[in-house]
């Protein structure tokens, strides 16, 4: 009996991370298998995963190809290679107007957002007692209220950010779950916790965090 032909990609993750769970929702969009690699972030990184991810952050994508393999780390850079890679999956742009507009949402998410939310995070979940400062976390806080208050004006009329889905709600989709661990009351902002549930009902995000196998 043949053997099954193995999936064309490789996904280097840490499954916890938000970051890893935006590309397994990213390569579910795409209706794509892959072979995912947990890495052991307590070991040193190898030099095989080195020359896929110089700098040995995680996620990092394989994709195995006959003349070799193509390795993309980053996850905005992994997210834009999909949409390229295929075209017709829910991550393609059909023109140049929604994937300037996808892309610069997506830069946002992954720089602005992310960070203010990782702030914040760290205060009040990650940091021991003698390495928390009330200043950082009360700043941290407000900043991040603002950061949904704008949010949730820009999708009053609008389902996603770019208005059709992208990559930009997929990098946005575990870091909205993160809200859960942070003290923000949700209910001030209807119309993105209304977008939150819009992408938790989407097929790609079942089982994307470890908790959910």
């Amino acid at each position: 009996m043949a053997q099954s032909k193995a999936p064309p990609f490789t996904l280097y993750e840490y499954r916890p991370s938000p970051f890893c769970v935006a590309i397994r929702v990213a390569l579910n969009e795409c209706e794509v298998q892959f072979t995912p690699r947990e890495v052991d972030l307590k070991k040193p990184r190898t030099a095989a995963f080195l020359k896929r991810s110089p700098f040995g952050r995680l996620p990092a994508l394989v994709e195995h190809r006959p003349g070799g393999e193509l390795a993309i780390f980053e996850s905005p850079a992994i997210l834009l290679f999909l949409s390229e890679r295929f075209p017709e999956s829910s991550l393609g742009f059909p023109d140049i107007t929604s994937k300037g507009e996808g892309c610069a949402w997506l830069s946002y998410v992954s720089s602005g957002l992310s960070e203010e939310l990782w702030k914040v995070l760290h205060e009040e979940q990650v940091y021991r007692k003698d390495e928390k400062s009330p200043a950082v976390l009360k700043r941290a806080s407000k900043e991040l209220e603002r950061h949904l208050e704008v949010l949730d004006k820009h999708l009053a009329r609008r389902a996603f950010l770019a208005g059709d889905y992208t990559i930009a709600d997929t990098m946005a989709t575990p870091l909205l779950d993160l809200l859960d661990a942070v003290e923000v009351d949700l209910d001030a902002y209807p119309r993105v916790r209304a977008w939150r549930k819009r992408l938790r009902e989407r097929p790609s995000y079942k089982g994307v965090w470890p908790h959910d196998d």
